[in-house]
């Protein structure tokens, strides 16, 4: 089983032939016309050819009831670009059957074996619309993928902020802990240091308490001596005063 579908090129030929046709009688009229009617008829077509126009690409096949030109018409036209179920080619007819079950004969010049350009082009838009509804999806996508990608870059650059920061304060906190380390040792230092000032001061108050007892004891014996030696005076002075008043007397 086979499909086909109605062509194209035929209908331009036959226009061309009409075409040709008509240029005929158009030349045939100008060589009978007269001068003012020639220059009616140029003027005329000057006009004409400012307007551009275009040949249908749609078109009617009849389908015939046998394999001949003149024979009887089952189907008075099936536009161009219909799918047809080919059964069989014979003498250049295609014997066909159409979707709703016309049987009937068509010259093989009208058929092809593709979708014609019409049908594939609306096709083609059809799957082009599609890519531009896909592509609007991706761009609208990339979109959101693109501000998610930036949100996760102000994230990673705060991150690295972060950590900068926080090598910063490990680094601050390291300069302390060695400052730290470096009183604490100081402070043992000083601590000895102060022990032993300690015990010279202690040494020295030890040395101090010597000396004034020993002062203590000097002032003990001045003041004994001195007492001893006032004693003495006492006992001596009336001696040598009563031996001074003897002498006198004698």
């Amino acid at each position: 089983m086979k499909y086909l579908f109605l062509a194209v090129p035929i209908l331009t030929l036959s226009i061309s032939h009409s075409l040709f046709a008509q240029e005929a009688e158009n030349l045939d009229a100008v060589d009978t016309a007269t001068p003012e009617k020639i220059e009616e008829k140029t003027q005329e077509k000057v006009y004409l050819q400012n307007k551009s126009v275009w040949v249908s690409d749609e078109f009617l096949v009849p389908l015939r009831s046998t394999p001949c030109a003149r024979c009887t018409i089952v189907h008075r036209g099936l536009k161009s670009g219909t799918k047809l179920q080919l059964l069989e080619i014979v003498d250049g007819w295609g014997h066909l059957v159409t979707s709703s079950g016309i049987e009937g004969w068509m010259e093989e010049q009208y058929l092809v074996d593709q979708p014609i350009a019409r049908i594939r082009v609306e096709a083609q838009q059809k799957e082009l619309a599609a890519l531009e509804q896909r592509n609007s999806e991706l761009v609208k996508m990339l979109g959101k993928l693109n501000e998610a990608s930036k949100a996760v870059r102000d994230e990673l650059d705060n991150s690295q902020a972060n950590r900068e920061n926080l090598a910063k304060e490990l680094a601050e906190i390291r300069e302390i802990s060695s400052d730290s380390i470096a009183l604490s040792q100081q402070n043992q230092q000083l601590l000895k240091n102060n022990h032993m000032l300690q015990r010279e001061n202690d040494s020295l108050k030890a040395n101090v308490d010597d000396l004034q007892k020993d002062q203590r004891n000097e002032s003990f014996l001045y003041g004994g001596l001195t007492v001893f030696l006032g004693a003495i005076l006492v006992i001596l002075i009336p001696k040598l005063r009563g031996r001074k008043r003897f002498s006198e007397w004698q």
